[in-house]
């Protein structure tokens, strides 16, 4: 029990200090901004209502999820061994491996507030973008500028709420404002399932895409599987180095059915590597929900455990290194 104490503390203190982290805000925003412009801008839907809304915030959220997991790692990890933050913690009766896996574990809770938040936005930008409706008497194309504009006005006002508590009581405006963003994208996704585009009452007969869902779940394991190699690797190397290699790593794997499938290589060296490079194809599902398409459950069952598997080697390598890293 003391050390599931040990672990839960240092688990929640990495995750408190990588969201009060501006960047991470900086990130959140970003992505919720982007995501809730699309709808907004577009002036043709390519044959499908709220198709490039719908890719451009899975994209939107596996991109701007890299960046927060790299950092929040480096933060986590790197930062402090080079400020002799964890050289102090282990000299207390803590061990490297406790130590190393509740830095994963916090750097995981952040990416999860991050993917909530990313798929809730992009469910918002779908059903904002103009799609063609029958309902009643209306027979046409139709945008929901109500959500889309209260997805717009959610991160100023999260950032509003922050400065007044801030200046009032003192709190952190990161995290504040991360958790008021939270809190108001919550609202609107309510707002959303129980009003429609005409803003009548309809709950749960609304347009939410709840297809999204799965895509969006897998999207977050390919970011814990990334954040699995920034851990690993920020133990050994700064910031920028692991965000460098962990950029490669994805674009490997995203080029990996190509270059092992399309006869570039072959034999067992095609083999080794399709077991060795992470295949990110089986977590990148925007395509699939083209023409009403779904992700079936059964996918993102082996594709979760395929994920867990991942993460397990590299972080089971991410320890051996960590043991013999040095101190300072």
């Amino acid at each position: 029990m003391h050390g599931i104490r040990q672990f839960y503390i240092m688990m929640r203190l990495t995750a408190l200090e990588a969201i009060r982290q501006p960047v991470c805000l900086m990130l959140t925003i970003s992505c919720v901004t982007a995501t809730a412009a699309v709808p907004l801008l577009l002036m043709h839907n390519f044959g499908e209502g709220g198709k490039l809304a719908r890719d451009g915030g899975l994209a939107f959220h596996l991109l701007f999820g890299l960046f927060v997991g790299v950092h929040a790692a480096a933060s986590a990890l790197s930062r402090e061994i080079r400020s002799g933050t964890a050289s102090v913690i282990l000299s207390k009766p803590v061990s490297r491996d406790t130590f190393f896996l509740a830095k994963f574990a916090g750097v995981s809770m952040v990416i999860v507030a991050f993917s909530l938040v990313a798929v809730m936005s992009t469910m918002l930008a779908t059903r904002t973008a103009e799609t063609f409706v029958i309902k009643g008497d209306f027979i046409g194309y139709a945008m929901d500028w109500r959500t889309g504009l209260l997805l717009v006005l959610a991160a100023p006002a999260a950032c509003g709420v922050a400065a007044v508590a801030n200046y009032f009581r003192r709190k952190p405006f990161s995290s504040g404002a991360f958790a008021a963003l939270m809190v108001f994208i919550s609202l609107i996704f309510v707002y959303a399932v129980c009003f429609d585009r005409h803003g009548s009452f309809t709950p749960l007969d609304t347009d939410i895409q709840w297809r999204i869902l799965p895509a969006g779940v897998l999207t977050t394991m390919a970011l814990v599987i990334l954040a699995a190699f920034a851990v690993a690797i920020s133990a050994r190397l700064g910031s920028l180095p692991t965000l460098t290699i962990c950029a490669a790593i994805l674009v490997v794997g995203l080029t990996a059915d190509y270059l092992l499938t399309g006869g570039t290589l072959s034999g067992w060296s095609a083999g080794l590597l399709r077991a060795i490079i992470p295949d990110w194809q089986h977590f990148w599902m925007a395509d699939a929900l083209n023409s009403d398409g779904h992700v079936p459950l059964t996918y993102v069952g082996s594709a979760v455990l395929y994920a867990a598997s991942y993460t397990g080697a590299i972080l089971c390598l991410g320890l051996l290194s960590f043991r013999h890293t040095e101190m300072k």
